[in-house]
């Protein structure tokens, strides 16, 4: 008779393992296959892989978190697979007014239903907020117009929420779905990002000012920590590592670009609270490269920005271990995620490409090109932006100062 080993030191041993590797353990018998079942390993690998999944994975609408993640990954698959004739094409009709920030409601099209339905908010010239089913290529809500122009744009997806902030410092909270919005609070006028994040205490807005990084406790000074870089032009935050921050820094008359990176912690010195910033990496680029203008960060390690018409990808250590050339033109946006990279530029052309997580190194994946707008003859003249979830990607195309188009495309499922 074969002796079991009992579950709890079983269970620790597959929390060492990956997916594949505990879909394989699930076929050795049925004890086995019993303890990789459990949802606590799977809820970790999703933990691991992304971001959103600090809730329970009924708000997703799976069974089941290995159900999550199996569905997860087939979707992310079936993204990275997919040509420019896989995508139904869609624009906005009407005058917009020039589309500034925007943000999908949806997260990464969650629902498990196979009913799958991207929701993009947008923030418009015309003091604004708006709601639009990506896959219909339609608005579906819009708030009244506001005194302040909106010029910050925040969702919290698991709660259809968004956040907006407009140039008087009024921080609003809208459903969406209502015309009025839910709540406001008034911040100093500062304000210069906006983070949203959902915590087991509920949901959590983070406003960074222009010296401070906490909000303090009702009548205590606000922590802060001044970063050395005066002449930083550029920051991105680590996806899975929020006290990790990269810094895109110039020197010597703007002729060198260097990044920098920073680990903050909250340390108790000499009876007070104090944020230290730890650099753990720092290099400069070579000085015939082009400037970036545009960068971003995958994870803990990598750095990606552009410069000209090419996509670089550097560890925060100044490692090259990739170079795209896949534009004609110079590269006029860049969006980074933990899934995603899109680009575009002003040959009428965004480019995706997903991450990878093979080797010592994740590396880029060039998946597809699409068209900012089919069988357009002027591309010259167009600045565009684009972002995307698992199953569409959305991009603003403006050729002046007056007015924006928006183009969605959603893969025909």
């Amino acid at each position: 008779m074969d002796t079991l080993l009992p579950e709890v030191p079983l269970l620790k041993i597959f929390s060492f393992l990956d997916a594949f590797s505990l879909l394989q353990v699930c076929q050795v018998n049925k004890y086995w296959n019993k303890v990789a079942e459990n949802d606590h390993l799977w809820r970790n690998l999703c933990l691991e892989k992304w971001s959103f999944c600090h809730f329970s994975y009924q708000c997703l609408g799976a069974p089941t978190w290995k159900h999550f993640f199996l569905s997860q990954r087939k979707r992310e698959r079936r993204m990275a697979l997919a040509q420019p004739e896989d995508f139904l094409y869609r624009e906005a009709a009407g005058n917009l007014g020039i589309l500034e920030p925007m943000a999908y409601l949806s997260g990464s099209s969650l629902q498990m239903n196979g009913r799958e339905k991207s929701i993009l908010c947008t923030v418009s010239s015309k003091r604004m907020l708006y709601a639009w089913d990506v896959q219909e290529g339609i608005m579906i809500w819009s708030s009244p117009v506001q005194r302040s122009s909106i010029r910050l744009l925040e969702t919290l997806p698991q709660m259809h929420l968004a956040f907006t902030v407009d140039l008087e410092g009024t921080v609003k909270v809208w459903n969406c779905r209502d015309e009025d919005a839910l709540a406001t609070l008034t911040v100093p006028k500062a304000c210069f990002s906006l983070e949203a994040f959902l915590t087991k205490d509920g949901p959590f807005l983070m406003v960074f000012y222009a010296k401070c990084l906490l909000r303090p406790s009702e009548g205590k000074i606000p922590l802060s920590v001044s970063l050395p870089f005066s002449s930083c032009c550029r920051a991105s935050w680590a996806p899975k590592r929020y006290n990790r921050i990269t810094l895109m820094f110039r020197r010597a008359s703007f002729r060198k670009t260097g990044f920098t990176t920073f680990d903050l912690t909250i340390e108790r010195i000499g009876g007070e609270t104090v944020i230290q910033a730890h650099q753990v990496a720092s290099f400069l680029l070579p000085v015939h490269m082009e400037s970036p203008i545009w960068m971003g960060v995958s994870d803990a390690n990598m750095i990606i920005f552009e410069s000209g018409s090419r996509l670089f990808l550097f560890t925060i250590n100044g490692l090259l271990l990739q170079q795209f050339d896949d534009h004609q033109r110079s590269i006029c946006n860049l969006w980074v995620d933990s899934l995603h990279v899109l680009t575009t530029s002003m040959d009428n052309y965004l480019h995706m490409y997903m991450w990878e997580e093979e080797g010592r190194y994740p590396y880029l994946r060039s998946c597809c090109h699409l068209e900012h707008r089919r069988d357009d003859s002027t591309p010259s003249c167009y600045v565009s932006k684009a972002l995307c979830d698992n199953v569409s990607i959305v991009c603003v195309v403006s050729r002046s100062r007056e007015s924006s188009i928006l183009v969605m495309y959603s893969l025909n499922m």
